[in-house]
């Protein structure tokens, strides 16, 4: 088969045959399960790989009016999307995002603009879903707030690696006893407005008594299960101080088997609608890296070993980590020991995989080595080497923690999914799932690697030279990028698919002994667009044909 080996026009998507038993939940005869679905935010993260995740298990993930989400620094409607979840119901489960329930979203979340009266009175819709069922499944994840504010192309981006720089001294001076470091801390201080810092610890306050809330909520029944992700955290500064607070509370209550609180925000949301649509399977997952142990590296932006985050996001979806024979292989690519043996290394993880996958092994690819996009080094030998389509999931976009989540959830879905295959659906209905799975697949591997290696930085730098910001553009600027993208990144979309995925076959599912399987046709349409006025994410939503 043709490939590739070329950045432009890298890519790959795979899928993996598995055993078959039991469905993972019970449910009427010909209907998947559906998740009401409250996001973190309007962006594809959030929504689109959700629903992803879901239809390549044959789910459906139900959003509130688009209306209601918000766009960008304009926020939800709190008490919009509290109406909807009254009127919600018949569902299998509810994932529910505290950020934008309260507040309007994660951009909201960061300033002290929400009241908290206003916010406590829309997550009163939490309660009421509760008071309407006592085994309705009400799966829930919060933020502890990020060290940064987000970026608004205002004078408060002046400050904005100031405050970062001021709330690690912080804690290290006031709550960790570093007194050296005092004359350093208010030097950094006297740098910063006074009205810049109170709205900044006003936002944390808040946040932080919403966060020992949902805590409480779930000691007293409310939530099921819930999940606070540490949002863009570190080692040190006052995300760290909440977290260990909240871990005590958690202690206090005795809920730590229903609590989970770990670095992350913008994967949770496909992460806990995996939880739900793969309840009852409990997957074992083996843990096998591509460099040194997640036991000793932290991934930037983290402040806990990856090793830790992999088990806390594991817990999360339902399964638990082994040391031998497993359901599902995580393959991680960390950074070498030293850099003289990266190319050794990785072509040993490489070889590692293909072996697994020649066993009919389930495997998953998580790819958090470098910030904000994929590890070409590593996506260029997976495309030469290995049978792609073989592989049950990859992720390489943004943080440590985000590239592990949407890999783990995606994989877990389609894996509880097969594993269910043989019981009680029929052969066309197989199909739809495997075409989402493969949609999303291509999906992942175009975003995170030549999306992120290539056109998103020649994107960066036709807007500096033009004078623009490549974070903050005008409409006008927003509308000329949409087509600016929208004419790269159809073709490579198309590229790549012809390169990596044309002719593949894709396992449908299994009955006994038989496999049910089709063939990757064609890519039939691309949706390209900027969802938001920036150029740091994309919407790609590829339709593909199978035969």
């Amino acid at each position: 088969m043709k490939r590739r080996t070329l950045l432009a026009a890298t890519g790959a998507a795979g899928l993996a045959t598995v055993a078959l038993g039991g469905p993972a939940v019970a449910r009427p005869a010909g209907r998947g399960p559906s998740v009401a679905l409250v996001p973190l935010d309007d962006r594809p993260v959030n929504t689109y790989c959700a629903e992803m995740t879901a239809a390549s298990a044959g789910a459906e993930v139900l959003l509130p009016p688009r209306d209601l989400l918000g766009r960008f620094f304009t926020p939800g409607d709190g008490a919009g999307i509290a109406q909807w979840l009254d009127g919600t119901d018949g569902v299998d489960g509810y994932v529910i995002s505290v950020s934008m329930l309260a507040y309007g979203g994660l951009i909201a979340s960061r300033t002290a603009a929400p009241a908290l009266a206003d916010a406590l009175r829309n997550l009163e819709a939490i309660r009421r879903l509760r008071t309407r069922g006592s085994d309705t499944v009400i799966e829930v994840h919060d933020t502890i707030q990020r060290l940064a504010v987000t970026s608004t192309g205002t004078d408060l981006d002046n400050y904005r690696d100031l405050l970062v720089q001021w709330a690690k001294l912080y804690d290290q001076v006031v709550n960790l006893g570093q007194e050296a470091l005092r004359a350093q801390l208010d030097a950094v201080r006297a740098r910063i407005p006074d009205a810049v810092v109170e709205d900044y610890l006003a936002a944390r306050a808040r946040n932080h008594q919403v966060n020992r809330l949902m805590v409480e909520w779930v000691a007293d029944g409310t939530i099921s299960h819930l999940v606070l992700s540490e949002d863009d955290t570190a080692p040190v500064g006052l995300a760290r101080a909440e977290r260990v607070e909240l871990e005590a509370l958690v202690a206090r209550l005795g809920v730590g088997d229903r609590v989970e609180i770990f670095p992350g925000a913008d994967e949770v949301n496909a992460l806990l609608v995996a939880r739900v649509v793969a309840a009852g399977a409990a997957p074992t997952y083996r843990v096998e890296y591509a460099g040194v142990s997640g036991e000793g590296w932290t991934a930037a932006l983290e402040g806990i070993p990856f090793a830790e985050n992999i088990r806390r996001h594991v817990t999360s979806v339902g399964g638990r980590v082994v040391t031998g024979d497993a359901d599902i292989v995580l393959a991680v690519n960390t950074p070498s020991a030293t850099t003289g043996q990266r190319g050794a290394d990785l072509d040993a993880f490489v070889g590692r995989i293909g072996e697994l996958l020649a066993a009919g092994t389930p495997v998953i690819v998580v790819d958090p080595l470098i910030v904000n996009k994929g590890d070409h080094d590593l996506v260029s030998r997976m495309e030469t080497r290995l049978d792609l389509p073989a592989l049950l999931s990859y992720s390489g976009w943004n943080t440590g923690g985000n590239a592990l989540g949407l890999a783990l959830a995606h994989g877990t879905a389609r894996w509880a999914y097969l594993r269910s295959s043989g019981s009680g659906f029929g052969v066309p209905e197989l199909r739809g799932p495997a075409r989402a799975h493969a949609e999303y697949l291509l999906y992942r591997f175009v975003k995170d690697d030549p999306w992120k290696n290539v056109v998103q930085a020649d994107a960066y730098a036709h807007a500096r030279a033009q004078g623009w910001d490549p974070l903050a553009l005008t409409a006008e600027q927003k509308r000329y990028f949409d087509g600016w993208v929208r004419d790269r990144l159809v073709p490579l979309t198309e590229r790549y698919f012809a390169d990596h995925f044309a002719g593949h076959e894709l396992v449908l599912g299994r009955r006994g002994r038989r496999t049910f399987t089709a063939t990757l046709d064609r890519v039939t349409a691309v949706r390209v667009e900027l969802p938001w006025d920036r150029l740091f994410e994309v919407t790609l939503e590829p339709s593909l044909r199978l035969r």
